[in-house]
């Protein structure tokens, strides 16, 4: 999305807009002698044109904000904030229409010039006030620069797809659990909010693709000790997640005592109501492994595929009333 919005520095679009003026001002076919006032026409029209269009290509390259899936708006508000970018895309904007009206406005004075030596003059002045412009937005320019560097990497992330979100404690097995579901090496994304990178894999599911995600430094610890970026980004997570899978580990081995992790899924099942969440009760094929009483959850090896094949199962009935409240949900619309 962000990869296609061009780079622009101000020098070299002034270049570029000046060098093309003066060749196609001089490629008029009557004599030169006689058409200086439309020669610096044509310049000050293609030059304030290749500008303005310069320009253009950087704001029409941005989505619609508005229209934009709420995930992808919410970390693109993170990542750069919308309010910033819709500020400097705003200046550049601006500069398009001051740039037309300037050039109108000398196009119609050097056409009334009355002789060449004042055409010529007026045209050096409408290049000056063009320069002028673009030194206005130039700290404008310069911030969409740096945001779109850090906009071209968004993780390739689909919010458009089933997502399964994986939950729990660092070291209790999410990884292992994230390629014996998908038995695939998973997508590793890097993201602004979290120094780890993001794990995303997929398995299919009657022909529809489904997402699942690993979530390192978002999920894996209590609330309480998150800064704000990382809370907006686990908002940003509920317009994503359609299913959660909460491991557990009950060796305790991943150096979290049951109580907390018991406490964090309580934190994460208040703050995503509504999005249904599978318990899984991870390294059951250890010795050290305690007794679960918990019967809503299900005894699984990731390390070993212990009762992933239970697991699939569970997953697959979540799939099929999601899809059938979808299908439901059109036909009655």
């Amino acid at each position: 999305m962000f990869k296609e919005i061009p780079r622009i520095e101000i020098d070299e679009i002034v270049d570029k807009a000046f060098k093309l003026a003066k060749k196609k001002a001089l490629s008029s076919k009557k004599n030169l002698n006689e058409i200086v006032k439309e020669k610096e026409s044509i310049r000050v029209t293609v030059a304030g044109e290749t500008l303005a269009e310069s320009l253009f290509k950087v704001v029409d390259r941005y989505p619609s904000f508005d229209r934009l899936p709420p995930f992808t708006r919410e970390l693109i508000d993170i990542i750069a904030g919308i309010d910033t970018l819709r500020h400097n895309l705003g200046a550049l904007s601006f500069a398009i229409h001051t740039i037309n009206s300037i050039k109108v406005e000398y196009i119609k004075n050097i056409r009334r010039a009355k002789t060449t030596q004042e055409a010529s003059a007026l045209r050096k002045e409408c290049y000056g006030r063009y320069i002028s412009i673009l030194k206005q937005i130039d700290r404008n320019i310069k911030v969409l620069n740096e945001l779109r560097e850090k906009l071209k990497n968004l993780p390739s992330i689909n919010p458009d797809l089933y997502t399964i979100v994986i939950a729990g404690f660092p070291n209790v097995g999410k990884s292992s659990l994230l390629k014996s579901l998908t038995n695939s090496e998973p997508e590793i994304n890097s993201y602004p909010f979290t120094t780890k990178g993001i794990n995303v894999s997929s398995f299919e599911y009657n022909r529809k693709k489904i997402q699942v995600v690993d979530t390192p430094g978002l999920l894996d610890r209590e609330f309480k000790d998150r800064n704000p970026i990382e809370l907006q980004a686990i908002s940003a997570l509920k317009y994503l997640a359609k299913l959660i899978l909460f491991v557990f580990d009950p060796t305790e081995s991943c150096g979290y005592n049951m109580e907390m992790q018991l406490n964090l899924y309580k934190e994460i099942s208040n703050e995503f109501i509504g999005v249904p969440i599978i318990k899984l009760f991870n390294k059951a094929d250890l010795k050290e492994w305690g007794y679960v009483t918990d019967k809503q959850g299900i005894e699984i090896s990731a390390q070993e595929g212990l009762n992933i094949d239970i697991l699939k199962k569970e997953i697959e009935k979540k799939l099929i009333d999601y899809f059938e409240e979808e299908v439901d949900y059109y036909e009655k619309n």
